[in-house]
C-alpha cells in the first residue's frame, strides 16, 4: 500500500502518542507511580470541565478512523499493476505499461493515425484496450478504425499471449494539415 507523506507524519505522531499513553498506563497499573499523581487529571476528564481533553479525544478518534478506513483502500500503483499468467515453468507477469507500449506501437503503424493515447482495463472477459486517436482526416474512419482494432488486437495477442476482449477507439480530433506537415519536417 502506498502511503503519502502526510499520512506517514500523522502516523508517526499518532504512534508516539500511543507509546507514551501505553507507558503511562503500564506504570500506573503496575504500581510504579502513585495513582494519586494522576487522580486530578482523571477527575477533570470525568467531570467534563476541560475542553482540551475532549478536543484531543476527537482528534484521536478522527485519526484512528482515517487509518482504519484507509487500510481497506488498497490501490496498486501503475507500475505494480500487471497481468499474471501461469505456464508449465512458472509465473509470468506482464505490466500494464508493457501492454500499452505494444498497443501504441501497433496503432502508430496504421495509416491515418497522427497522435494517440491508450488505456488498459482488466475485465473478467479479457483485457480491454482503449485508444484515443487523432487522425489525418484523409483516411475513411470505418477503414481506419477497423485497421486499428484488428492490428492492435493481433499485435498485442501475438506478443503477449493475452486475450484481448475489446479494442475501443475514440477519435478525438482531425489533425490539421499544416501542423502535420510542419511536424513531419521536424521528424
Amino acid at each position: 500500500m502506498q502511503v503519502n507523506l502526510f499520512d506517514r507524519f500523522i502516523l508517526t505522531i499518532y504512534s508516539f502518542a500511543l507509546i507514551v499513553l501505553s507507558c503511562v498506563m503500564i506504570a500506573v497499573t503496575s504500581g510504579w507511580f502513585s495513582q494519586d499523581l494522576f487522580r486530578p487529571y482523571m477527575e477533570q476528564i470525568l467531570s467534563g470541565t476541560n475542553i482540551a481533553y475532549l478536543i484531543v479525544a476527537i482528534i484521536f478518534l478522527i485519526v484512528s478512523l482515517r487509518f482504519f478506513f484507509s487500510s481497506f483502500r488498497f490501490k496498486k500503483s501503475k507500475e505494480d499493476r500487471s497481468i499474471r499468467q501461469r505456464s508449465d515453468l512458472g509465473e509470468i507477469n506482464i505490466t500494464i505499461q508493457t501492454i500499452q507500449t505494444i498497443a501504441e506501437r501497433a496503432a502508430r503503424r496504421v495509416k491515418g493515425v497522427r497522435d494517440l493515447r491508450s488505456g488498459i482495463k482488466l475485465l473478467e472477459s479479457g483485457t480491454m484496450i482503449t485508444l484515443h486517436v487523432s487522425v489525418d482526416g484523409e483516411t475513411p474512419f470505418p477503414e481506419l478504425t477497423h485497421n486499428l482494432q484488428h492490428d492492435v488486437k493481433d499485435q498485442v495477442e501475438t506478443i503477449t499471449g493475452l486475450l484481448i476482449s475489446e479494442v475501443k477507439i475514440v477519435v478525438t480530433e482531425v489533425a490539421q494539415q499544416e501542423n502535420y506537415a510542419a511536424r513531419k519536417r521536424v521528424e
